[in-house]
């Protein structure tokens, strides 16, 4: 799973996204909720099942949102915080993660969603899509 990660990650980042959805613009900044709802729909895609997305905030203000599935952590915009440098975690929740109050955590996936942003986000998982296979 983890080369997979890495080859959507690497999507994601050659993307060109001046059409994309304003959160895409600076990837990995600010598009973390996003991200999670196409990734699951990709992994699970790939054969990796169903994840939860799961959305929290620190006492400093700051949120984020990762996919967890039986206690593996998988984010692929964790380095849009300085203290983390790597551009992919897939791990166990470390203390980092558990900074973070849980606010939000439910099934993954932007196809429970409104129509409106069911189509945004179906949209920029097929140009994901097409990044994976050039």
């Amino acid at each position: 799973m983890k080369k997979d990660l890495e080859k959507i990650r690497a999507g994601f980042e050659r993307m060109d996204k001046s059409n994309l959805p304003v959160t895409f613009r600076n990837f990995s900044r600010g598009s973390c909720g996003d991200t999670c709802e196409v990734l699951a729909e990709l992994l699970k895609e790939l054969g990796y099942g169903c994840f939860l997305y799961v959305a929290g905030q620190r006492d400093n203000g700051y949120s984020h949102a990762w996919l967890e599935q039986d206690g593996l952590v998988i984010d692929i915009t964790a380095d849009q915080f300085d203290e983390v440098s790597v551009p992919v975690y897939m791990g166990p929740i470390n203390s980092w993660y558990q900074d973070f109050a849980v606010q939000q955590k439910h099934e993954a996936g932007y196809n429970r969603l409104d129509v409106r942003s069911k189509a945004r986000l179906s949209g920029v998982h097929l140009r994901i899509k097409v990044e994976l296979n050039t």
